[in-house]
């Protein structure tokens, strides 16, 4: 008994202290990949880390609506969060991934901000307008 609850307060110091350590000097795939493990877990602050203050502000409410309302094709997890990060393309601030679940694939979008790579919702959301518009 005394083990374990040892073993949970290590596990729970080493995630406490090792978080934000991680975000040191991640690259946007890496961000992703913590984010959408996050996600598969639960962990839905793990999962809005990875957006801007002003996305994750949106992307919260969007999510506890989805949640309320039952509106699964609205959830930015299920709009987000796929099995595999196939590419990764940067250029400067900005990062194009490539990510798949099965025959499902989406690009996403990621900006370079003083926390690090960070999902921003407007700029995601007109990028995914652009590449429409390319087809």
């Amino acid at each position: 008994m005394i083990a374990r609850r040892r073993g949970i307060l290590l596990g729970t110091a080493l995630l406490a202290l090792g978080a934000p350590l991680a975000a040191c000097g991640e690259g946007p795939g890496d961000v992703y990949i913590g984010m959408a493990t996050s996600a598969e877990f639960g962990d839905r602050e793990g999962f809005l880390a990875g957006f801007t203050p002003e996305s994750k502000a949106l992307v919260e409410a969007q999510i506890s609506l989805s949640e309320a309302y039952d509106l699964r094709q609205d959830d930015p997890v299920k709009q987000l969060v796929f099995d595999h990060l196939e590419s990764v393309e940067t250029d400067g601030d900005k990062a194009v991934l490539e990510v798949s679940s099965g025959t499902k694939s989406k690009k996403i979008l990621m900006v370079k901000t003083d926390e690090g790579w960070r999902i921003d919702t407007k700029k995601l959301v007109d990028f995914w307008e652009d590449e429409a518009n390319k087809k």
